[in-house]
């Protein structure tokens, strides 16, 4: 039976190249785009009539059938067009570039790599070359190779964020997790919008939590930080009582960690137990009297369960040692309002507003703003503050988008009350 970091070796060989395929689109792309930037060149005719006997008409046409035949995917056909441009024009480093992305994408590797060589000889710095050449060794799998040639294309064109996603892919291959990470974080700086991009370096920060887990596992299993990303795991995984069976044993062993009391908190208030959720955030601010998301955090719970005194004046520590807790305002309003301290409760629910006018927080906050401002008779901000609810709501595709908004809540985020539900409640209690 094979090893798990075997496993783990293969499925990641196994994934990285299936993305070769996808890949493989986008250079099709990239070539046509090189071969029309490339027509304007050959339109140059002085330039051209100096290096080679053939007419600029000429060149140009196989340029032009050379990009249309890649745009169709029809790459023999893009090969014997490009041929014709290198055989006319046997110094045009360009003409010897595209001859080699077609025959690439032709299934004709040696040929490619010959013809990227030869773009390289007459044009050393040409971008895109070693880039390629570094993609058709890693096909073969010489990946000492295909990082040589990309770590070149790199030191061509530092800002090629291909470049450094495949210098990362090549570490990858060579079950090099650790090694992957400068180059990929180095395309996502370039291009933060690239999903392969994104999905490698995920793969590489996946990978070398996974073998730092592993190491700790095997220095001790019974381990108190074994214990916690036990129970961390079962809490990305929504399985909350087994998360808390995890974090109250990781308690037991180590009571004075910072962190454990917080986080096992988070899970008694995700199952409903408000008293038990509010002993370890106490427990978490015994133990780190600094801890502010546990005082944001509990001030919020104690709003919520009818003691708004105590939550009012822990949202304010909260907020004053860490202004960053935006969420803190809107449960600070709801404390203030709890208190008939009304004034105070409409600035805090505009400050939570500000933070972020797009997000559940603010679309809750329109609505109590709207109440607010109801009960002070203040027809006009009313108004105001309800059609913004309302059109929030109709913006809003809450109920689709809120399992996946779960998945990467923030550390800092609780839980945000339906503001339809809640509208529907305060209607049913109207009448």
């Amino acid at each position: 039976m094979d090893s798990p970091e075997s496993e783990i070796r293969g499925e990641t060989r196994r994934l990285v190249r299936l993305r070769i395929a996808q890949v493989a689109l986008r250079v099709c792309l990239l070539s046509s785009i090189v071969a029309s930037g490339l027509s304007s060149f050959v339109l140059a005719g002085p330039r051209i009539s100096a290096q080679a006997p053939a007419t600029p008409a000429t060149v140009q046409e196989a340029m032009q059938q050379g990009a249309q035949a890649m745009t169709a995917g029809n790459f023999n056909a893009a090969v014997t067009a490009y041929s014709t441009v290198t055989r006319e024009m046997p110094n045009f480093a360009e003409g010897y570039f595209n001859l080699g992305l077609a025959q690439q994408q032709a299934g004709q590797l040696d040929d490619a790599e010959a013809s990227l060589k030869k773009a390289l000889r007459l044009k050393p710095d040409l971008r895109g070359a070693n880039l390629f050449l570094g993609i058709i060794a890693y096909r073969e799998n010489r990946y000492k190779e295909a990082g040589d040639d990309l770590q070149r294309e790199t030191r061509v064109d530092p800002h090629s964020a291909k470049a450094f996603m495949w210098l990362g892919v090549c570490h990858l291959a060579q079950d090099d997790a650790q090694g992957a990470i400068a180059p990929l974080d180095k395309a996502y700086a370039l291009d933060p919008s690239d999903a392969d991009i994104l999905y490698h370096r995920g793969r590489a920060y996946f990978l070398v939590a996974n073998a730092s887990y592993a190491a700790m596992f095997k220095l001790n299993y019974d381990s108190v930080r074994v214990h916690q990303v036990l129970a961390e795991s079962y809490a990305q995984a929504y399985r909350n009582q087994e998360a808390i069976l995890e974090f109250e044993l990781a308690a037991k062993m180590a009571p004075n960690l910072p962190g454990l009391h917080e986080e096992l908190a988070d899970q008694y208030w995700v199952m409903g137990e408000a008293d038990k959720a509010g002993d370890n955030y106490r427990e978490e601010l015994r133990v780190d009297p600094y801890a502010d998301t546990s005082m944001y955090k509990l001030g919020s719970l104690l709003v919520m369960h009818r003691n708004p005194t105590e939550g009012v004046k822990l949202l304010r520590d909260a907020l004053r040692a860490d202004p960053s807790l935006s969420d803190a305002h809107y449960y600070l309003a709801e404390g203030l309002t709890s208190l008939d301290q009304d004034e105070d409760a409409i600035h805090e629910f505009e400050l939570a507003i500000a933070a972020d006018p797009t997000n559940e927080r603010a679309m809750s906050a329109y609505y109590r703003l709207s109440q607010l401002y109801r009960d002070r008779h203040d027809t006009v901000n009313a108004q105001a503050a309800m059609q913004n609810f309302l059109r929030m709501r109709a913006q809003n595709k809450l109920h689709q988008t809120q399992a996946a908004a779960q998945v990467v809540r923030k550390r800092t985020e609780l839980p945000v009350a339906d503001p339809e539900k809640t509208a529907e409640l305060d209607g049913q209690a109207a009448n």
